[in-house]
């Protein structure tokens, strides 16, 4: 599969010139890719043309040390987060949450909140923009703009603590900041977002269709927070496990890693592997 052919399939979707998206991805679940990673950036702002914007989440939580280096320090997030993150036109937010090309790369990472998922923050930027999300080759598990929502509407099973860190500045300099993080509870039966999800596709907000091998749905931030605020007010429990088993999708084959694709036998691994 070739840049062209990305770019019909994505294209088919929906996507076009002069859009903002949000991009969370699988380079494996879309099987083999001539010239791997970097190939699907350049689809992606390919379809998205001069005046469009593509983001990706580039935050790590394996990292293992409190000091933050925004210009060498990479995506924990698969090779196409990484691709996007080392693009010579990439900026970066100042703690690594948020990678950004295009148009409008500059105001999503420039905003920095007392969290990262507040109303300062780059998610809210992409809201703002009204941007699409697209769920490449993965389930709506991966999908970090729900958490905004929860945050949003305060979820009884996470709880805000304070964390501080030191971020290197350009000149070498060291700053230390404090922001604010959102995480479960000890006792939280954990987030089950397909639920979620397959809500948005019940109501057809959400396209769906496949790029290569890897399922592949776009819905907008703006129907997804409107929409989740709604559902919250009715069921307290739309975004959380309620069951032994998380939601299923209706389309796709989930396989491991939060992944879902076409067909589970074409997963492509490259010699050194990929996200």
């Amino acid at each position: 599969m070739d840049q062209n052919q990305i770019e019909e399939m994505l294209g088919a979707l929906g996507l076009g010139p002069g859009d903002a998206l949000f991009v969370h991805s699988s380079l494996s679940s879309m099987g083999y890719v001539e010239g791997g990673a970097e190939t699907v950036v350049a689809a992606l702002l390919g379809s998205l043309g001069s005046e469009g914007t593509l983001a990706v989440p580039t935050f790590d939580e394996e990292r293992s040390t409190d000091v933050f280096d925004p210009a060498t320090d990479p995506s924990g997030l698969g090779s196409i987060s990484e691709a996007v993150r080392t693009h010579r036109d990439a900026t970066r937010t100042a703690e690594g949450s948020v990678a950004a090309i295009g148009r409008n790369a500059g105001e999503i990472t420039a905003a920095f909140g007392p969290s990262f998922w507040a109303g300062d923050g780059p998610l809210w930027q992409l809201y703002a923009l009204d941007a699409r999300i697209l769920l490449l080759g993965v389930t709506y598990r991966t999908c970090t703009f729900f958490h905004v929502i929860e945050q949003l509407v305060q979820v009884s099973y996470r709880e805000w603590v304070t964390e501080e860190g030191f971020v290197r500045e350009p000149d070498g300099d060291m700053r230390r900041f404090t922001i604010r993080m959102y995480p479960q509870k000890s006792d939280s039966p954990g987030n089950d977002f397909n639920k979620f999800g397959s809500a948005l596709e019940e109501r057809g907000l959400v396209w769906i269709g496949q790029v290569g091998n890897a399922m592949a749905r776009i819905f907008r931030a703006r129907d997804a927070l409107s929409v989740g605020v709604e559902m919250y007010r009715q069921n307290r429990m739309i975004f959380a496990k309620t069951g032994p088993e998380r939601t299923r999708l209706a389309d796709g084959v989930e396989i491991s890693r939060d992944r879902c694709v076409v067909d589970a036998g074409a997963v492509y691994v490259a010699e050194r592997g990929n996200g």
